[in-house]
């Protein structure tokens, strides 16, 4: 499945079908933007290098890009929905919820979509739901809800995804690979300051896990956490659970992989890459696996240590000093 892509088509797809009342003037509710999930960790805003650039600072961007790239999509699918059919007349209200559908998927395919929104211009919830065509409301499964409030300069809000719904009905989503296994769901909160750069992002992963059927287990996620304060210094946390068999350094056993990332108002900071036995199993080649990087305001790194005895087969892969890192070790503790 194409996470970047299936839900916010999908949701596209929800829009016109639902889109069957009559226009008029909407209650101007607010809706998740972009910018509220966007993760920016240093580098991820410009062209940034002088030097070497750490393995763990490139996977740290990588990571937060692809999360961008999906979350993103979804949020402003689900928000260009709800935007739209704010502004049409629902079939009914029901405790100060607003309800369009169900209706038949217009393009022919076995399914039924269903809204409900409430709120108002301080304040919104919003719930999406799938059936199959003909399908009544009590029959309908619940897919993506979520809420958004706006006081001031600031914004808060969340959304779920659930992925057991999206397998059950992976025959009428776009971009879903139907050789894939996956499921579970999937829980993104954030609040914002638009007057200074404070942000945070955390996604938790219910017993998701995704497997493509080429590896034991393509992925299976834990938790990412991202904030920056006021100013722009911030933290940068994910977590899964993989095989990572592709990798001539693992087998089948599951591990797992902690990416921590630390920096300062100057963009300088410290990162550390982990591949970590799992409650005593794994099969990495000489047990649990260790990166530290120590980076400066433009990205180049400063210091690098890899644990032995993986430093034996790299015997230039560590150098520099620590002591010239902006922070110790300890600043990359994160909430779990």
């Amino acid at each position: 499945m194409n996470r970047r892509t299936a839900l916010a088509s999908s949701l596209f797809v929800t829009a016109l079908a639902l889109n069957t009342g009559c226009w008029y003037s909407g209650s101007d509710i607010p809706v998740i933007e972009a910018g509220d999930l966007e993760m920016e960790p240093p580098g991820s805003d410009s062209f940034r290098q002088a030097g070497d650039r750490g393995e763990v600072y490139d996977l740290a961007l990588e990571v937060s890009d692809d999360v961008n790239t999906w979350v993103t999509d979804i949020a402003v699918g689900m928000s260009r929905l709800v935007h739209e059919l704010d502004q049409h007349r629902p079939n009914r209200e029901e405790d100060g919820w607003r309800i369009y559908g169900p209706h038949d998927d217009d393009e022919g395919k076995d399914a039924s979509w269903m809204a409900r929104i409430t709120g108002d211009s301080a304040g919104a919830s919003f719930e999406v739901y799938i059936g199959r065509r003909g399908a009544s409301e009590d029959e309908m499964r619940l897919l993506i809800d979520g809420d958004v409030s706006v006081a001031d300069t600031e914004r808060d809000g969340h959304f779920s995804i659930d992925f057991d719904t999206i397998a059950a009905y992976a025959d009428v989503m776009d971009d879903v690979d139907p050789d894939a296994e996956f499921g579970g769901s999937i829980v993104v909160e954030f609040e914002r300051d638009t007057n200074t750069r404070h942000k945070r992002v955390d996604l938790d992963f219910d017993g998701f896990f995704y497997d493509d059927g080429e590896d034991d287990l393509d992925f299976d996620g834990e938790k990412y956490l991202y904030f920056r304060d006021d100013e722009g210094a911030g933290r940068f946390h994910f977590a899964a659970i993989s095989s990572f068999e592709s990798d001539n350094w693992s087998g089948p056993e599951l591990e797992r992989m902690t990416v921590d990332m630390r920096w300062d108002t100057e963009q300088a900071g410290r990162a550390r890459g982990q591949i970590l036995e799992v409650d005593g199993v794994g099969d990495l080649r000489h047990g649990d696996l260790m990166v530290n990087e120590c980076f400066d305001g433009s990205g180049g790194l400063v210091w690098r240590s890899l644990n032995e005895p993986y430093a034996g087969y790299e015997p230039d892969y560590s150098f520099g000093d620590e002591a010239d890192c902006v922070f110790d070790e300890s600043a990359l503790m994160v909430r779990e």
